[in-house]
């Protein structure tokens, strides 16, 4: 009854969502391809959907879109860019076991193994093309490959109040047209591990200054960090939108 419950749950997130996206071979020789994998407890896959597959398909990236926990791990090396916008918790045991979801019991079992992440790795070392969109690297194993790729820990985020968002100068093409603006949105606390370049920052009057986008070459490949987009108002945000497409245009070169 509790699979049906969810089930029904997750029709109605992706009632707008065409359901030709779903993962299958891809044949074309010469369009760009791409993999998102979206969606968990609190952040529904419909507005992820518009802001960034969307965005990726208008610039004429074939995208296979995963809304469920069968993402193609052997086939990392089909795609030219693959996009995560979900953290590593694994809701669909929570749900079905009756823990709270924000408790720390809910936090403990992943949706993805260690070794599975180790494809994220590998698959950008070798030269892939990774863009961890808002909490897409969050709640991951504990020193696991993902936070090695992301090179920042997710310490939590303060109440959502009003923010602005602005770039830093650095990585321009990041931030090609885009101009200080404000939004209420969350302001995830990171601890940066290793060197990266921090393109935009935001700032409250309540919670100081955070990082809200970094970036850096991984092996091979190269790895885009950016935070806004909790909320769909956020993800129809003009300049949400437009660093969004930035960073599709940066890592699809």
């Amino acid at each position: 009854m509790k699979t049906k419950v969810l089930l029904s749950i997750t029709v109605l997130f992706l009632a707008c969502i065409p359901s030709s996206h779903a993962v299958e071979a891809n044949t074309s020789i010469s369009q760009k391809k791409g993999l998102a994998i979206l969606g968990d407890a609190w952040h529904a896959a419909a507005p992820q959907y518009r802001a960034i597959v969307k965005q990726m398909e208008d610039k004429g990236i074939q995208t296979d879109v995963v809304y469920d926990y069968d993402v193609p791990f052997d086939r990392f090396d089909d795609y030219d860019i693959i996009v995560v916008s979900r953290y590593g918790i694994n809701d669909l045991y929570n749900f079905q076991n009756g823990l709270v979801l924000s408790g720390p019991k809910a936090k403990e079992r992943k949706w993805v193994t260690s070794e599975e992440e180790n494809k994220f790795e590998a698959y950008v070392r070798n030269g892939g093309n990774l863009f961890m969109h808002h909490d897409g690297h969050c709640f991951y194993n504990e020193n696991g490959a993902i936070t090695k790729l992301a090179k920042a820990t997710h310490e939590g985020h303060p109440e959502r109040v009003e923010t602005e968002i602005y770039p830093t100068g650095e990585i321009p093409e990041l931030t090609a047209g885009i101009e200080p603006f404000k939004i209420k949105d969350e302001e995830f606390r990171m601890e940066i591990n290793e060197s990266t370049t921090i393109f935009l920052k935001s700032h409250s009057k309540e919670h100081g200054t955070a990082n809200q986008g970094w970036a850096h070459d991984y092996g091979k490949g190269k790895v885009v960090v950016l935070v806004p987009g909790h909320y769909s108002d956020g993800l129809d945000h003009k300049m949400v939108r437009k660093l969004i497409s930035n960073t599709i245009d940066y890592l699809n070169k």
